[in-house]
């Protein structure tokens, strides 16, 4: 299993440069959500303090109340003289644990059929087993995850076919898949829904807000960083700076009000966890607040 390439995105850092942005000597409001960005998804907590921000290789998706992991998985229908491999994408239920197909690589599974038919003696290969030197054709299909919004996964899928003749074709297309019956859907249907809406904020890409009961997240564009500053805001109008995202497509998912069950909190801690076995490093980032000046420190582990 593997986590998706996402494309078009910056990839993400939560970054603070020491000493640039002190936090305001009032303490932040308390709040707690997940930010899904680009490929990782970051878990804020604050309190008096300071700011706590945890970061994950997860890409995160939520819909009808239940949180998914999106992740690919590779298929391989080869023959001793022909390869064929390829790539699914699923959704796994964080609270459940179960897992199901919402892009599956049919290119790759119907040529790998259509060649058996032609040689019904062939055997497929085992994962120990090495094709000959010679092959007759290869075909590669790979899928990357473009965004992910609201219930919806924006997929590219790619394939390229060699063949012994030196003859060769390369494909690509684009879907968007509905994570709640996996049915491709146009894009223009994604842009119209509103949970779409509700999940990316208020705002264009400049400026953002997500509005929420005792705080708001604000997202506000740097053009010296060429990233958007995410901050908490109270009703006063006072911002606590959490750090800088390089992607554009951000997602709040609220943790707080009202309040994440502990069975679900619970599955989020344990995705975390797991994210890390597939060689990513999970960030700490925590904004200690005293009595009237800031002390911002950063760790980092490496799984």
């Amino acid at each position: 299993m593997r986590y998706p390439r996402l494309l078009f995105l910056v990839p993400l850092s939560l970054a603070l440069a020491l000493g640039a942005c002190a936090l305001p000597s009032p303490p932040p409001p308390t709040a707690e959500f997940l930010v899904s960005a680009g490929d990782q998804t970051y878990w804020v907590r604050s309190d008096n303090s300071g700011v706590r921000i945890r970061g994950s290789p997860l890409i995160l998706a939520r819909t009808g109340g239940r949180y998914y992991e999106i992740f690919v998985s590779e298929i391989d229908r080869s023959f001793p003289k022909a390869l064929f491999s390829g790539e699914r994408v699923f959704r796994r239920d964080l609270a459940t644990g179960d897992s199901a197909v919402i892009y599956d690589d049919t290119t790759i599974v119907r040529m790998s059929d259509a060649y058996h038919q032609q040689h019904p003696r062939a055997r497929l290969l085992r994962p120990e087993d090495d094709p000959d030197d010679d092959v007759d054709i290869s075909a590669v299909g790979e899928t990357d995850v473009l965004n992910v919004l609201g219930p919806y996964v924006a997929l590219e899928h790619r394939v390229s076919i060699e063949r012994a003749d030196d003859s060769g074709d390369d494909d690509t297309t684009r879907a968007v898949i509905d994570l709640r019956n996996g049915k491709a859907v146009a894009f223009d249907h994604m842009l119209r829904d509103t949970t779409v809406q509700e999940a990316v904020g208020e705002g264009g890409l400049v400026n953002r807000r997500w509005r929420h009961d005792g705080y708001d997240v604000v997202s506000h564009y740097d053009s010296a960083h060429k990233a958007n500053t995410l901050a908490l805001r109270d009703h006063r109008g006072r911002e606590w700076r959490v750090g800088l995202i390089g992607s554009t497509y951000v997602q709040i998912f609220w943790l707080d009000r009202p309040k994440v069950d502990p069975k679900t909190r619970h599955a989020l801690s344990r995705a975390f966890n797991d994210a890390t076995t597939y060689g990513e490093r999970i960030q700490q980032v925590s904004h200690k607040q005293h009595e009237k000046s800031a002390k911002q420190a950063t760790s980092g582990r490496q799984t």
